[in-house]
């Protein structure tokens, strides 16, 4: 598809399949983008129109959609440190599983409106933001984008500031507000870049995988 590039072992290319898993990195972040920027406009709603409030599960439909779209996103973002990739999709699987465990033991089954009214919750799911936190690191610190920079602070903010109560219910909904729109420009923009950009280096993902099946066949020669 694109190529040939030069890299620190040698040159490289990409190849179609890596261009639909950069694809579908890019795309499964829009749709987490959109789920939450779907969730802030349902609560934006009752004081913007003098509606009542939406029903619970139409937020969780949204944080359904956010959990299995971030998931996708972790399961095709390339990082080059392979315990830190591994490290967030733990930290995704912790959340997911609090996630579930919140709404079997809720009496309204309802993951978003218990979390809202119970902070503590985030215990649970939380762990789903440390990993969002984490994505927003990695792009900028490659990128250097300042979408980026802001997201890398405005979720643990949100987050914490929800848990601690330090934030009002005006203030936590003004900052979820400004999460959601630099979020979906983020996810926007990261069609702008070239393929290769998503992708690294690939001769270095080939070197790193190479010195780790070198060292587990030294670890199984030395058991041997």
């Amino acid at each position: 598809v694109e190529g040939p590039f030069q890299g620190e072992f040698g040159t490289w290319f990409v190849y179609k399949h890596d261009a639909a898993e950069v694809l579908t990195y890019r795309a499964s972040l829009l749709v987490a983008a959109l789920s939450v920027a779907s969730g802030a406009a349902l609560a934006s709603f009752p004081s913007l129109l003098s509606t009542p409030p939406p029903p619970a599960w139409s937020f969780d439909v949204c944080a359904g959609l956010f959990l299995a779209s971030f998931g996708v996103s972790l399961s095709t973002i390339h990082i080059y440190m392979k315990p830190l990739h591994d490290m967030l999709k733990v930290l995704w699987t912790s959340g997911v599983v609090g996630a579930l465990a919140v709404i079997a033991a809720d009496p309204s089954h309802s993951l978003v409106l218990s979390t809202v009214q119970h902070p503590v919750q985030l215990l649970g799911s939380g762990w789903v933001f440390v990993a969002l936190t984490g994505l927003f690191f990695k792009e900028f610190a490659c990128f250097q984008r300042w979408e980026a920079s802001a997201l890398f602070a405005l979720v643990p903010i949100i987050t914490g500031g929800h848990f601690l109560g330090l934030l009002d219910s005006g203030a936590e909904g003004a900052m979820l507000d400004a999460l959601a729109l630099v979020f979906s420009f983020f996810a926007v923009r990261k069609f702008s870049q070239p393929l290769k950009a998503d992708i690294g280096d690939k001769t270095v993902f080939e070197f790193l995988a190479q010195r780790e099946a070198e060292a587990e066949a030294e670890a199984a020669a030395q058991q041997n």
